[in-house]
């Protein structure tokens, strides 16, 4: 089957500009899909070449006659509004400029973990540490992971620190043996 209504120069220009812009995959294969076409393929050729099926280059053909471009370009389902998501973009930027301590947590600075927990508890919602790091990406705020540094005054320090050190790595075979 050949393409019905073979676009019109100013229309393939169109489409050429089309699958050259799109940052979509899939918007970009429906536009190649019609190209190809219009280039005089058949709906099973473009459909190997783009690893598709042949209804769906169809489809695509009668979408782009009754509303040109905008019939290819990809309508996202708009679905259930993420509540969890919304109570929480609204509580996470407050909670960042507070210190973390006024909540009862012992580190200077907001870690994810407690960040998710003090969500939790002011809104009975319970969000993984993964949802709220996207969160925290979404609305362009960062944090710092806390290291700990120990500062002391022993002269000794460091080489008690490696001696600890050194068991921690034989300690497991140590007890095997029955020390």
């Amino acid at each position: 089957m050949v393409w019905r209504s073979v676009p019109e120069q100013g229309s393939i220009r169109a489409l050429e500009e089309f699958t050259r812009k799109t940052k979509d995959k899939l918007e970009y294969i429906r536009g190649r899909a019609l190209l190809l076409r219009a280039g005089g393929k058949k709906g099973g050729e473009v459909a190997r070449e783009l690893g598709v099926s042949r209804g769906s280059v169809y489809e695509w053909e009668s979408r782009y006659a009754k509303s040109g471009i905008d019939g290819l370009r990809r309508k996202y389902s708009t679905g259930r509004p993420p509540v969890k998501k919304m109570k929480a973009k609204k509580i996470i930027p407050e909670l960042m400029k507070k210190d973390p301590k006024l909540f009862g947590f012992l580190k200077g600075r907001w870690v994810v973990r407690d960040l998710a927990k003090e969500i939790e508890k002011e809104t009975g919602i319970g969000i993984s540490k993964t949802h709220v790091e996207r969160m925290l990406q979404e609305l362009n705020l960062s944090y710092k992971r806390p290291k700990l540094h120990v500062k002391s005054d022993d002269p000794n320090y460091y080489r008690k620190k490696r001696e600890v050190r050194s068991y921690q790595r034989i300690a497991p075979a140590l007890e095997k043996k029955g020390f």
